[in-house]
């Protein structure tokens, strides 16, 4: 997030404080991903605990949904960015 703060900056944009939350919105979005469909994270695992499914196979199912939220994600924030 430094970085992004130090480009902002020195690209000479005219809001660098949105510039900084649009990267830091990515980022969030990406860890949230990332936790989704691992099959080492505490929340998938306790999931299927919970639910008594097998750990694989509710990561395959979580996989799917995830990844198109992902794309949509990428392809706003890309855009998004042209914007700023």
């Amino acid at each position: 997030m430094p970085l992004a703060w130090s480009l902002a900056q020195s690209g000479g944009l005219e809001h660098p404080l949105l510039f900084l939350q649009i990267c830091f919105a990515a980022v969030i979005n990406g860890s949230v991903f990332g936790d989704q469909c691992s099959p080492i994270s505490d929340t998938t695992v306790l999931s299927s605990l919970a639910t008594g499914c097998d750990l694989m196979d509710h990561v395959k199912t979580q996989i799917t949904p995830s990844s198109i939220a992902a794309v949509i994600a990428v392809i706003a924030w890309t855009c998004l960015t042209f914007f700023v």
